[in-house]
């Protein structure tokens, strides 16, 4: 199940402007409140935002087990939820990236205590002439906010942008590769080398269903006069050229598909989610090398940065269940070196978050079964809200 904003409003006009170098510096990190208060593994929360009834729920970080009690959520879809993704820990407070899908509104950036799960309002409100339509992932760098917008109000033609708010909602500007038409941003992460980096799904058109290839860029954020950078280039070509070029082919399995949830893990290496290249026929019997995975790029302190290093194949976590596919699009490191994701199976749709040992390239179950439906994106109390890392 791959999760896709449909573009039904208006465009929104506005100005791209530069990032404003001396706001982005002079602001203090905000420190998760799991670490500020001196919480460890043992007594730190699991958040994982949960599309299919636009809820946030909470799991203890040391074996998984629930902790939604009888209310059934941490944060319920009475809270404002409408297509909750990002999610980030930001003092006291739990920010969610919220889409408002299927409403006639625009996407915003909310705010909940961490105390008790209860609204408090707005980083950006969904009112703002700037706010991101069809926000995904974030980040935190230096009190500034970064969110991915997928997708412009108008459509896929519309280059897209990776935005930046101040602590005060302020739009500061915007992040757009130079001579990019076609960049989609989905994920974000701040990389040890301090850069920002961003997945992309060039060939994203969401009324031509799924397309290959992909791609991760990356930009200095504390240099907004400096054009970004391709770090990993998977795409196939132009989606206008005929023959379509993005349209699914067996061609183009074994490649980066819609990549979207990326991260640095303890061993330097980037970490990044993607599909199979033929959703109607991978992981059938003629073709068992069309798999949804989690691909690891050697990071950019390595010899040759950006590097394919080997994956870790979700659908065969999912053969163990009976199922044909695991697909997954966000994904975060936790306790102990593992890697942690959201998991939705097909065809049961029976959605959990698995733990995955890096070195085995193995994962095993983590959250129960049917304890989330449809999970996306997700967070450790102690996860550093710039570079997603997990402190031990």
């Amino acid at each position: 199940m791959e999760r896709i904003r449909m573009v039904t409003r208006f465009w929104r006009f506005g100005a791209t402007v530069s990032v404003l170098t001396a706001i982005a510096l002079g602001c203090e990190p905000l420190q998760p409140a799991a670490v500020a208060q001196g919480l460890g593994p043992d007594t730190d929360i699991l958040y994982v935002g949960d599309d299919s009834d636009n809820t946030i729920k909470i799991f203890r970080a040391s074996d998984g087990t629930s902790l939604n009690g009888a209310n059934g959520a941490f944060v319920a879809h009475g809270g404002g939820l409408h297509g909750p993704m990002g999610l980030l820990i930001a003092g006291p407070q739990l920010i969610v990236d919220n889409q408002n899908v299927n409403l006639p509104i625009g996407g915003e950036i909310s705010q909940y205590q961490l105390s008790n799960g209860s609204f408090a309002g707005t980083w950006v409100s969904k009112s703002d002439p700037n706010a991101p339509f069809a926000p995904r992932g974030a980040v935190i760098k230096n009190g500034v906010l970064y969110v991915a917008n997928f997708v412009e109000q108008g459509g896929s033609s519309l280059p897209s942008e990776v935005k930046a708010f101040g602590g005060d909602g302020e739009f500061l500007g915007a992040f757009t590769p130079s001579g990019a038409t076609a960049f989609h941003p989905r994920g974000l992460v701040v990389g040890p080398d301090g850069l920002l980096y961003a997945t992309s799904d060039p060939c994203f058109a969401p009324n031509d269903g799924p397309t290959v290839g992909g791609q991760v860029l990356r930009f200095n954020s504390s240099n907004p006069g400096a054009n970004g950078e391709v770090f990993i280039d998977d795409s196939p070509g132009s989606p206008s050229a005929n023959p379509p070029m993005c349209a699914p082919s067996a061609a183009w399995v074994g490649h980066l598909n819609r990549p979207e949830g990326l991260a640095f893990g303890p061993d330097g290496n980037l970490y990044v989610t993607s599909f199979c290249a033929v959703p109607s026929t991978c992981q059938t019997s003629a073709n068992m090398s069309d798999i949804d995975s989690i691909r690891i790029y050697q990071g950019p302190g390595g010899l040759s940065p950006g590097t394919l290093l080997g994956q870790i194949n979700l659908d065969a976590y999912a053969a163990k269940l009976g199922q044909t596919r695991g697909t997954a699009q966000a994904l975060v490191f936790g306790p102990s070196g593992k890697l942690f994701v959201p998991i939705t199976l097909r065809p049961a749709l029976v959605g959990q978050v698995v733990s995955c040992d890096v070195g085995a390239k193995a994962c095993s179950q983590f959250t129960g079964v049917g304890t989330l439906g449809l999970p996306f994106y997700l967070t450790f109390g102690r996860t550093d809200s710039a570079t997603l890392a997990y402190p031990e």
